[in-house]
């Protein structure tokens, strides 16, 4: 008989057959499933960012800079740490706008800068040097417009002002607003 000579084949189908049969019979949850992508994860990041924005002479108009930042798909969103945005006016000083943190939505038309925030325009002959400390900042750049709900302090050479609220227009002329709980001191000259 080929029976004892085929002893060994046989042993071997066996476990074979015996291996498959466990295999299949596994628990499904013990098959390790592709990890699912997180609805808020970045899509990409940068270290050391910095975006330039041209006008349509091809100008400089604004540029953005940051510590760090990541874009989120999900919202279109950008995200940035100590963020530093210089705004440019023409033959003017540009404004320079520093914050902790900030966000920048889809296509750019907003930025919200949180947590302190100071706003610096140079003097030079024409203008008078400016310094605005505040927290929580709007900024729509295409209207050169910026705004906070919170308490804002404006510096300019000898004069001080403080309230809650502000509007500001960071164009020729310019334009402040401090919309409540007003308090300022102005020195004559």
């Amino acid at each position: 008989m080929m029976l004892p000579q085929h002893k060994g084949a046989i042993f071997l189908c066996l476990i074979f057959l015996a291996s498959m049969w466990a295999a299949n019979r596994g628990d499904d949850n013990s098959v390790q499933q592709p990890l699912e992508k997180s609805r808020h994860s970045a899509d990409h990041f940068a270290v050391n960012y910095s975006k330039t924005q041209m006008s349509e002479l091809g100008v400089v108009k604004e540029r953005l800079e940051a510590d760090y930042a990541a874009h989120y798909s999900d919202n279109d969103e950008t995200q940035l740490t100590k963020p530093i945005m210089t705004l440019y006016q023409g033959l003017l000083p540009p404004w320079i706008v520093r914050a902790q943190a900030g966000i920048v939505t889809s296509a750019g038309e907003k930025v919200f800068l949180q947590g302190r925030v100071t706003i610096d325009r140079a003097a030079t002959e024409s203008v008078r040097e400016v310094n605005i400390k505040t927290t929580n900042l709007r900024i729509e750049p295409k209207r050169n417009y910026a705004e906070t709900d919170d308490w804002a302090e404006l510096v300019s050479e000898s004069d001080k002002m403080s309230g809650t609220g502000m509007r500001l227009v960071y164009q020729d002329p310019l334009y402040i607003e401090l919309l409540a709980n007003v308090k300022g001191r102005h020195a004559y000259e």
